[in-house]
């Protein structure tokens, strides 16, 4: 389902990746790139994201999709590459029993 769902915004972020971002004054494409990278950066855990391409469905050699890990989601939707430390999309944390289990409380 999620595959499906991010081969559809794919598309459409392809079909529209040479247009302006504003404010921003990159393309889509070159947006998207900077997005791969830093869900890269965050999940820590190796390339599971790859920018816009003619590649429509994001996967590996055998063009499976990339999985990850509970604490890899969570480092990313925290926004700061820590499983432990509530942020960025969740800025208290997020609310069910897998990510609870990571928080570190004071």
């Amino acid at each position: 389902m999620e595959s499906g769902q991010d081969a559809v915004i794919r598309t459409l972020l392809y079909e529209r990746r040479a247009w302006k971002v504003y404010p921003y004054g990159v393309t889509v494409a070159e947006f998207t790139n900077c997005i791969s990278a830093l869900r890269n950066k965050l999940g820590n855990d190796g390339l599971k994201d790859e920018p816009i391409s003619g590649n429509i469905l994001a996967g590996d050699k055998n063009s499976l999709s990339y999985s990850r890990t509970p604490n890899e989601i969570l480092r990313i939707v925290y926004g700061n590459g820590d499983e432990h430390v509530p942020g960025g999309f969740y800025p208290k944390g997020g609310d069910g029993v897998i990510a609870k289990s990571y928080l570190v409380l004071n």
